[in-house]
């Protein structure tokens, strides 16, 4: 019984010890060495002090600091925390200044887990030191879009790091894509689906304006026309084919100015330029210019009073018509071009007149002018040129756009027949499971940031899901069975039948009383923004749905009210009447059903 009793005394006495030195400030860094026993963080203390007490009674040497860095994985520094630049479910990450640096900004990266927004903070925010080495196994292609940095093919992957070196620090992201375009191996460039063709032939001459016998295109407005350049220089100039076409931009709201964004893709060398519908041609009076080179899409966008333009298409660089050699229409130029025009962007970038904040668009700045500020100190690009992803997720964070509730399966909100609901993915991270082959339509089958909807059997036969209208490219997979065991039903993205097309719409045969998972998510990592999901079916109500029953035991009772009252002021299981909020509505409904279900 003695021996019994001292090592009962013996782990009363450690135990005090740890009460007394674990989660002093004054103890010191729990990953760095130090005289007095125990440490600051008292979690962590107390994790490594039951695995070695010395470090409670004693001193604080480097086996406790190796203890702490191996099992603290919630610690800001700590090794088990892994790197800043991945997400992980746990909290904090491997770079101590970086964390903290992310975690002042945004807290719940250091109480919840590092996901996609912490990430993203990271690489903006931190030094997050030398570059990878390119030409690494699994890096995944430079012309696909990837969260690691660097790319498998190590020459490209060194020109495009020289150029943009996060490229090699942080994810390869869409930039990295178009300077891989830009500066490594050749393309071909085939006309899209949807694109207009310009009406000559290659090797013919028709289109061009100011010159006998021809005359410009029409172009319409937003939509690409694909065309094809030939020729040979004329002494230093270009002498062969060039192409214009003829645009007229309207102003709908009256202030006198146009928006209009020239886009021009190449597979070699060539420029497009928005000249006034003037003879001659006065390349020297464009009011936008776009010169490209290998498939890289080049934008360039202004302010403009309304009227008609020609759009002029040359080989070489805006303002010099020229090839290095002769183009046959065996291996001609291809080119597609397009005017696109809003009325909205010409206001200051930071005004009201501007687009949301958090949604990304061409024009620059947004339309809440103290996000907007602060985002373009930040990043001066997003006030110049456009608010792009990475200025709407920048002011996601900065601004307090909050962290969906359904960014994953295990927290889908219900949304029932005929009801929308409205969401932001700029804030969610991209989910499991990945997309199957057979979820391709044009777009591939890469997923971005996500959310999840629940859609309980309420009526059978054919249910429509519909993100019609939406802002942001999105895509739709709907699945069958529970968090832990997906089936999928089916998937869908870009529908023709949306106008515009970035809408997804996908329908699918549901049974009764079978639990349906709606994943929405944009048609690639790049695409994050706000959208709405719509559900509609024309078939009849099941004879036992019971909307009320949260739990479906069969009966609306005392569970069901808990499940309400748990999320009560929030948007999720309890809100039946899906306006975005548990409230007094929602108990009127789940009273007013009390009682075994029909």
């Amino acid at each position: 019984m003695k021996p019994l009793l001292a090592i009962l005394a013996a782990l009363a006495l450690h135990a005090a010890a740890a009460a007394q030195v674990c989660g002093n400030a004054a103890s010191g860094s729990c990953l760095q060495v130090h005289a007095p026993r125990g440490c600051s963080d008292a979690n962590c203390c107390n994790t490594v002090c039951n695995l070695q007490p010395s470090c409670c009674t004693v001193t604080w040497d480097s086996g406790c600091v190796d203890l702490a860095n191996s099992q603290c994985n919630w610690l800001c520094g700590a090794t088990a925390a892994l790197p800043c630049t991945q997400t992980h479910p746990n909290p904090s990450c491997s770079d101590a200044n970086c964390c903290n640096t992310v975690c002042a900004i945004d807290p719940g990266c250091c109480t919840f887990s590092w996901d996609g927004t912490c990430v993203f903070m990271a690489e903006l925010y931190c030094n997050l030191g030398p570059p990878v080495e390119c030409g690494l196994p699994g890096q995944g292609s430079c012309t696909v879009v990837h969260p690691t940095p660097g790319c498998s093919n190590a020459t490209c992957c060194n020109t495009v790091c020289g150029l943009d070196p996060s490229c090699c620090t942080g994810a390869w992201d869409a930039l990295c894509v178009q300077l891989a375009n830009a500066y490594c191996a050749g393309c071909s460039l085939p006309c899209p689906t949807g694109a207009a063709l310009e009406s000559e032939a290659c090797g013919q001459r028709g289109n061009l304006a100011c010159a006998a016998g021809q005359a410009p295109e029409a172009l319409t407005p937003g939509t690409f026309t694909c065309g094809t350049i030939d020729g040979a220089n004329s002494g230093t100039s270009w002498g062969g084919d060039r192409d214009s076409f003829a645009v007229t931009l309207t102003d709908g709201n009256g202030d006198g100015l146009v928006r209009v964004t020239l886009s021009l893709v190449s597979n070699g060398p060539a420029f497009a330029a928005l000249v006034p519908a003037a003879c001659p041609i006065n390349l020297g009076a464009a009011a936008l210019s776009a010169s490209t080179n290998n498939c890289t899409q080049a934008d360039s966008a202004a302010c403009l009073p309304p009227g008609t333009y020609w759009v002029v298409v040359a080989p070489g660089t805006f303002p010099n018509a020229t090839a290095s050699s002769p183009i046959d229409c065996n291996l001609p130029l291809r080119y597609r071009v397009r005017a696109s025009a809003t009325d909205t962007g010409c206001a200051p970038p930071c005004s009201t007149a501007s687009l949301g904040c958090f949604d990304p668009h061409d024009s620059p700045g947004c339309n809440d002018v103290a996000c907007c500020q602060a985002t373009c100190a930040t990043d001066p690009f997003c006030c110049s040129d456009q608010w792009d992803l990475d200025c709407a997720r920048s002011a996601a964070v900065a601004c307090g756009a909050p962290v969906p509730a359904n960014d994953s399966c295990a927290t889908a909100i219900p949304i029932g027949v005929n009801q929308t609901a409205a969401f932001s993915t700029i804030r969610a991270t991209v989910g499991t499971p990945a997309l199957p082959a057979s979820c391709e339509s044009g777009t591939g089958t890469s997923i971005g940031p996500d959310l999840w909807f629940s859609y309980n059997g309420e009526r059978s036969g054919a249910v429509t899901v519909s993100t019609c209208g939406s802002p942001t490219d999105l895509r739709v997979a709907v699945y069958s069975g529970d968090c832990g065991l997906l089936t999928l039903v089916g998937c869908n993205s870009g529908s023709i039948i949306c106008s515009p097309s970035s809408g997804a719409r996908f329908q699918f045969q549901a049974v009764c009383s079978t639990n349906y998972l709606i994943r929405v998510g944009g048609e690639s990592p790049s695409h994050a923004g706000s959208g709405s999901l719509t559900l509609s079916a024309p078939g009849p109500v099941c004879p036992a749905f019971c909307p009320a029953d949260l739990n479906r035991d069969g009966a609306v009772d005392g569970f069901d009210l808990g499940l309400l009252l748990g999320n009560w002021g929030s948007f999720g299981t309890g809100d039946l009447d899906l306006s975005g909020q548990v409230d007094g509505l929602d108990l009127g409904l789940l009273l007013g059903s009390w009682g075994a279900c029909p």
